[in-house]
């Protein structure tokens, strides 16, 4: 009898004990939220390339395929961009496995959960790997440039080629990006911020009650027919861009100034710098482009004249070349994404390359039914052979490009499959004579070209056609724009369904809707 007890004791206590090794086996796999990836990268060998090397073999990539993604590099030349720059680098993170967040990565929590025990993680990770490989004391404060609250996204000052491999080699990291890298170049500050010094053409506009001019491309979309029915009020559209000017008043104090005295409101912000003003004021001619009044002034008015407006200064020009430009742009786009008034996004700045950073903020506003237009991108002598720029090329964005009278590409713009719509803002003979808006300051109008003010031109047009059914969806606005555009139904190989018509889809909205 003492032997069967014995016995039974003894198999309970191999049970048990497995099953206490199951538990701390499975605790153990839970904990490893860390996991490689089965095909791994090798560090690489060596010092890191030459910037020269570098550049020539990134444009060369550019140039043949009108695009970059960073994924698409090899390990060696992603880290030579991260040491060839300000050696800011972005981490996208998540649980591994998770798939493409794209679409729900506005319901992500990162202080809690899943996503809180990978930052950690990846946070501890690479913190011991610094430290074993440097032999010295590093602090999370010391390399810690942007711990995003919202978004899972780590951007930190980090160059060693281990530490950056390895993370690279994980199903935790979405992806990993060189935040500052730009081929050498002397344009790379500036662009865009240059007004124009054309002499203003009597024939570039014509004089509407009470007293405003209506610049003469607002014909070829139909938007003064459009103002029949509708002119935008109750629609807040919301402008991401370099800055403001502190000297135009009909961007202030007069903003409901004429026929747009109708109680609408102007606010801005800034998640750069310290203000929403700065020397360059490309804003102010692509807020005056969407939502200028409808002035007694004898200045131009915008497309939206009723519809109010938020601002938000999110870089120094019109090129997302900085580090600090792309994060604030993303956070821009948060906080576009969390405003409730806001409906419409109208965003006249980009980059060639590809980006995470942007392409997490557009999705999140977008997912938060925000309609945003971006910019398919403006050349200058150095960037004429620019596709599709970044973010407008991500679908969370609708690509707006600008045309000449005759339909051929604008003298600056660039097209492109991404393409969805166009706009009319440049005459056929003179490419100096382009769309107009507001100056830096006072009432005579500015020259204002690119695919720039084609997009705040389309933001504005999608205002007038919600303000006549603001219960419609972003998927019944699009419909409504895109049923009733140029080349609709055949989508254009580069210019997708061509100029967009402002009566016609204002008219639809009202008959659909």
């Amino acid at each position: 009898m003492k032997k069967l007890l014995f016995t039974i004791a003894t198999v309970l206590t191999v049970l048990f004990s497995a099953c206490n090794k199951n538990e701390e086996s499975n605790q153990e796999e839970q904990e490893n939220v860390l996991v490689e990836k089965s095909n791994p990268e090798s560090v690489p060998l060596g010092n890191s390339l030459d910037k020269l090397k570098l550049d020539q073999m990134i444009i060369s990539t550019l140039e043949s395929k009108n695009d970059f993604h960073w994924e698409d590099v090899d390990m060696k030349t992603l880290w030579s961009a991260i040491v060839e720059s300000d050696q800011s680098v972005a981490i996208g993170y998540q649980p591994a496995n998770a798939g493409d967040i794209s679409s729900k990565i506005h319901t992500v929590n990162v202080q809690a959960g899943a996503y809180k025990k990978v930052h950690d993680d990846l946070k501890k990770m690479i913190l011991e790997e610094l430290n074993k490989t440097t032999g010295t004391s590093i602090k999370w404060s010391d390399i810690l440039i942007e711990d995003d609250p919202i978004l899972p996204i780590l951007t930190l000052r980090l160059t060693d080629k281990t530490v950056l491999t390895k993370l690279r080699n994980l199903q935790n990291v979405r992806y990993l990006e060189p935040m500052d890298y730009w081929p050498n170049d002397v344009n790379r500050a500036g662009s865009g911020c240059d007004g124009s010094f054309y002499g203003l053409s009597t024939s570039d506009y014509t004089t509407v009650t009470p007293g405003a001019l209506v610049p003469w491309n607002f014909n070829n979309q139909n938007i003064p027919a459009a103002w029949n029915a509708s002119q935008g009020e109750g629609i807040t559209i919301g402008v991401i861009d370099a800055g403001l000017s502190t000297a135009q008043s009909l961007l202030g104090s007069l903003f409901n100034n004429g026929d747009s005295n109708v109680g609408r409101s102007v606010s801005t912000d800034y998640t750069l710098g310290t203000s929403a003003y700065n020397s360059c004021t490309h804003g102010t001619s692509m807020c005056g482009l969407a939502a200028g009044p409808r002035n007694n002034q004898n200045a131009t008015t915008g497309v939206a004249y009723k519809s109010g407006l938020h601002f938000i200064r999110a870089a120094n020009d019109v090129v997302l070349d900085g580090s600090s430009e792309k994060t604030a742009t993303k956070n821009a786009f948060i906080k576009m994404g969390n405003r409730s008034d806001v409906r419409i996004i109208s965003l006249s700045m980009g980059t060639p390359f590809s980006s995470g950073v942007l392409k997490d903020g557009a999705d999140y506003a977008n997912n938060l039914g925000k309609t945003i237009f971006a910019a398919a991108g403006t050349s200058y002598s150095w960037t004429s052979w620019w596709g599709v720029i970044y973010p407008a090329a991500y679908s969370a964005c609708i690509a707006v490009t600008g045309v000449k009278e005759n339909g051929s590409k604008c003298a600056s713009c660039h097209d492109g499959s991404s393409v969805m719509y166009t706009i009319t803002m440049e005459r056929s003979s003179n490419s100096s004579r382009n769309s107009l808006s507001l100056a830096p300051s006072g009432s005579t109008p500015t020259y204002i070209g690119g695919s720039s003010c084609a997009t705040a031109t389309a933001a504005g047009i999608a205002a007038l056609v919600l303000s006549t059914k603001p219960n419609m969806n972003k998927a019944q606005l699009m419909t409504c724009l895109t049923n009733t555009a140029q080349f609709y139904p055949v989508k254009n190989s580069s210019k997708g369904y061509g100029n967009l018509n402002a009566s016609s889809a204002v008219n639809y909205a009202i008959a659909n809707y």
